[in-house]
């Protein structure tokens, strides 16, 4: 069989699919399967090989390697300064037989399946399709790889599930030039050992603080390889859009999410949605665009397909509105209203599979984002507080909010209570977008309000801030994780300067 392929670009400079992040690095390598087209756990075995030879020559020259995903994330979370290793041509896919599966497995045991790192959310999206299921969730974007939207975090858009770590149950994990681990929880391990982690000669570790500190790890915990994820049986999200006033009534809704009391768009009061966001347009902050969807086994009577991709998609979330805006408009403060207006219209009935509603892989222009999770009892008075730093910068941007069942991943941003919300400022790459993230953060701090930020978008996170946010348990039990999971030789190699400056 021919050996996995290692490519090296001749590049020198990374720079992240936005557009705001740069950095020199020593060189960027694709990894290849020997075999692209045939998916099979020895070809596996090889790219896993190559992938521990080029950590032995990043550890033998003294230099960091981090893997590189889609470049999706705003921050510099991915970047280093030694080797990027591509990761996105390595999509193998594998089912899972029900035989393979341990006994105790808490999970549907027929939608279990092996995917390599670099599978798209939208590749995953597609071949899940063809086998009558659907991913859990997704960010709102879909053109991130697995192993990139889980290690940053990337929160859903479900109230009632959480952020892609939710659905990945194993992690295949490259440590070192010799060793790999096959991580699992010890609380619910899913695959037996002779079925998969043998056959993949991964040394294998069942633990729940090993892998909860893994899930999230922005590359700092070694090279993921591959992961399990659990899909679901395929649905159906029906969508609809309605613009609402920003009452007392809608502002107490968006702290408590009392469906008993509240009507959503779409439904009777008491319906409750799969899914909720909202958007808000600083310039005029008494209306807010809500979003519910609630998910269906078949598609609903009625409905129909999103239309195709020209404008704002339905999925578009408050970064890919403002993207597509500033690509056809001069955007001046008065103009924002009327524009929003006209893109931002009633959705009635819409449907289509979560791949059919969250399609953006192409979000244009350089852009800004930062998110924070917060408690749902600070919603409003985050928002309230955004909206004065617009009044200070006149930015222009938008300010989204979404829920999500909170994460166990230990540094996930979105593990606040039961539930957590996320508050968003999304816009063009711009000094005044710029400034009123630094205004915003700076008013998180100083009224003391619980968050943490989300780690593929943009933050000025400082290691004592860092340790605020989670707390020193969390940190010391992340820090011990990695210890454990990594030699002294691999922790040097794995690190970066996000990871290095909240370390100290």
């Amino acid at each position: 069989m021919r050996a996995p392929r290692a490519h090296d670009t001749g590049l020198n400079k990374f720079r992240n699919w936005h557009g705001n992040v740069s950095q020199e690095v020593r060189r960027i390598v694709d990894v290849w399967n020997a075999q692209p087209d045939r998916h099979t756990l020895p070809g596996y075995n090889r790219t896993t090989r190559t992938l521990q030879l080029l950590i032995g020559e990043s550890v033998d020259a003294g230099e960091e390697i981090r893997a590189l995903g889609g470049a999706w994330s705003f921050s510099p979370v991915a970047a280093t300064n030694g080797t990027l290793l591509n990761t996105k041509p390595l999509n193998y896919k594998f089912s899972i037989p029900e035989s393979a599966v341990m006994a105790g497995y808490e999970g549907k045991r027929d939608n279990l399946y092996f995917v390599q790192a670099g599978n798209s959310i939208a590749e995953l999206n597609w071949y899940l399709f063809d086998r009558g299921k659907s991913l859990p969730t997704s960010g709102a974007s879909n053109g991130q790889t697995i192993a990139g939207a889980l290690s940053t975090g990337t929160h859903g858009s479900a109230i009632d599930f959480g952020a892609i770590p939710e659905f990945v149950k194993a992690i295949h994990l490259v440590v070192s030039p010799a060793r790999h681990v096959w991580l699992e929880p010890a609380s619910n391990p899913v695959v037996r050992n002779s079925r998969l982690p043998n056959r993949l000669e991964a040394e294998v570790i069942r633990d729940d603080d090993l892998f909860h500190a893994a899930l999230v790890s922005f590359g700092s915990c070694g090279i993921i390889h591959g992961v399990v994820i659990q899909a679901d049986d395929r649905f159906f999200l029906n969508m609809f859009r309605t613009k609402l006033k920003r009452t007392p009534g809608l502002r107490r809704f968006m702290e408590d999410l009392d469906f008993t009391a509240f009507k959503a768009p779409g439904a009777e009061p008491g319906v409750r949605p799969h899914h909720l966001s909202a958007v808000i347009n600083p310039f005029d902050p008494d209306q807010v665009y809500m979003t519910a969807m609630y998910r269906h086994r078949t598609m609903p009577p009625g409905s129909r397909l999103p239309d195709p991709p020209s404008g704002v998609t339905p999925g578009d979330d408050a970064l890919g509105l403002i993207a597509v805006l500033t690509d056809r408009f001069d955007v001046a403060p008065f103009l924002m209203r009327r524009i929003l207006d006209s893109e931002l219209h009633n959705i009635e009935n819409v449907a289509g599979t979560p791949g059919q509603i969250f399609r953006d892989t192409t979000t244009r222009g350089r852009a800004a984002s930062s998110a924070v999770g917060i408690p749902l009892s600070e919603v409003n008075k985050v928002i309230d507080l955004f909206l004065e730093t617009h009044g200070a910068t006149e930015a222009p941007a938008l300010i989204g909010i979404r829920y999500v069942k909170s994460t166990l991943a230990t540094l996930g941003f979105t593990s606040f209570d039961d539930r957590t919300a996320i508050v968003e400022i999304d816009g063009p790459d711009s000094e005044r977008v710029r400034d009123m993230h630094k205004q915003a953060w700076n008013a998180l701090r100083s009224k003391e309000i619980p968050h943490r930020f989300h780690w593929g978008k943009q933050h000025e996170l400082t290691a004592d801030q860092f340790r605020i946010a989670y707390g020193d348990a969390r940190v010391e039990s992340w820090i011990s994780s990695r210890q454990e999971l990594l030699e002294s030789e691999g922790r040097n190699a794995f690190l970066n300067d996000t990871v290095r400056h909240i370390l100290v």
